[in-house]
């Protein structure tokens, strides 16, 4: 179950005025939905129940949270939405269709729903183009050999992305030692800004009739009750709710321990830079860099870097950045089943992020840039790779529950569309 003190993350550096919100002083003892987690997807199901029933006849909820409001993983990751294009590649034909379809309709769906409800300038959010960058020759050469190949069968899915060859992909990119790059489209914003910002919404139009929030109150077993609910216990009493969602992502098998072998929380690692002098050019693209060891870096003495590192510019000039994951990777203690995120990673770790932006991109040398803050979040991986989206398996419909986790990483390019499906789910109890 979720810990508590967290350590705090750059999105979490403006408190919302509901961090620690209440509804009522007392846990209400029964409702008819009860959502657990209060990050994107438990908050944008609670949305779409609520928007898409009528006035009259509004079900009540009960959102709760084990910590404050939106302190999980929404409010620890990189605030970016897009497929990386190797992801695409590494799936059949069809399913890279279908997969950039659904990817691209959440973007206009988040758009949609921020622009409705006022929320752009508050969150930051933007529609932006994404580099996926790579040092080394021979990894971009397999993901454009099959990018060439979806190209000439004329795939919908590479209209949306372009090429950038060794000539150019260090110029246009700014990334020191690109080889390649492909062009996509993405989202970005503050993540934990939209949530709350989203949820204060909410409570000014539901919060009288149909939603009831409890912060702090870690749901610590469920159970089936004699009352023809399911009783979720907790420290300051039990609700009864006639029905369940499950937004708990990595937590999920600490209340369905069937899921104990199929969910596995791993502890994920991101920073936040900011320059002291100007920079040109000012970067204004996301990025996933897949790094090569044998990449030159200035200075030539500084460490190698592997694996995969994912970058969100913010509008302030500041980045946010994670990954980082070779620098740890071998100690598999420190991330594999690892559900704590109130404790940092070791120094030795942390120091993958001193003079990252100096290190990493042409321009930046002379930057003075450092990293203020560096924090984990918890992540939910599936031993398929694929989310649980839909009706709790086993007992799930006797029980009326139903559940969205398990999102490998990639939550904020897949819930959105996800949660107004559970939403609909479980308004017309349904199981899929």
């Amino acid at each position: 179950l979720p810990v508590p003190n967290p350590v705090p993350s750059y999105w979490l550096s403006e408190p919302h005025k509901y961090a620690n919100l209440r509804s009522t002083p007392d846990l209400p003892e029964s409702c008819d939905i009860a959502i657990i987690g209060s990050g994107m997807s438990g908050v944008l199901t609670a949305y779409h129940i609520l928007k898409s029933s009528p006035a009259d006849t509004l079900p009540s909820i009960v959102l709760l949270d084990a910590r404050q409001l939106c302190s999980g993983a929404t409010a620890r990751n990189g605030g970016h939405a897009k497929v990386k294009t190797d992801t695409l590649t590494s799936l059949p034909s069809s399913q890279r269709v279908e997969f950039q379809a659904y990817v691209a309709s959440v973007m206009r769906a988040l758009k949609d729903l921020v622009e409705e409800e006022g929320l752009s300038a508050h969150c930051e959010f933007e529609v932006r183009r994404s580099y996926d960058v790579f040092q080394d020759v021979s990894k971009a050469a397999e993901v454009k050999k099959v990018y060439d190949e979806a190209l000439c069968r004329g795939e919908k899915w590479t209209k949306e992305y372009a090429y950038l060859g060794e000539d150019i992909a260090e110029k246009v990119t700014s990334l020191r030692g690109a080889k390649a790059a492909f062009s996509s489209p993405a989202a970005s914003f503050w993540p934990y800004k939209f949530v709350t910002g989203l949820l204060e919404r909410m409570v000014g139009r539901w919060g009288q009739t149909g939603l009831n929030i409890q912060t702090n109150t870690p749901v610590t077993s469920v159970h089936e009750s004699t009352l023809g609910a399911t009783k979720l216990s907790t420290p300051r009493g039990n609700l009864h709710a006639s029905k369940v969602v499950f937004a708990t992502n990595a937590w999920t098998p600490g209340l369905l321990p069937s899921f104990k072998h199929t969910i596995t929380p791993v502890r994920g690692m991101a920073s936040h830079h900011t320059p002291l002098q100007p920079i040109h050019p000012h970067l204004n693209t996301t990025y996933n860099i897949h790094f090569s060891p044998s990449a030159a870096l200035s200075p030539p003495s500084s460490r190698k870097r592997e694996g995969t590192d994912y970058l969100n510019p913010r509008p302030n000039g500041s980045i946010v950045v994670g990954g980082g994951n070779y620098a740890y990777s071998k100690n598999k203690a420190l991330w594999y089943g690892n559900f704590d995120d109130s404790a940092r990673m070791p120094a030795d770790v942390e120091k993958h992020w001193e003079q990252y932006m100096q290190d990493t991109f042409l321009g930046w040398e002379e930057s003075e840039s450092r990293a203020g803050l560096v924090w984990v979040g918890i992540q939910g991986y599936t031993s398929d790779g694929m989310c649980h989206v839909g009706r709790v398996p086993g007992e799930g419909k006797k029980k009326q529950q139903w559940m969205l986790a398990g999102f490998n990483g990639g939550g904020m390019a897949l819930i959105a569309g996800a949660a107004k499906a559970v939403a609909e789910m479980v308004v017309l109890d349904r199981d899929f």
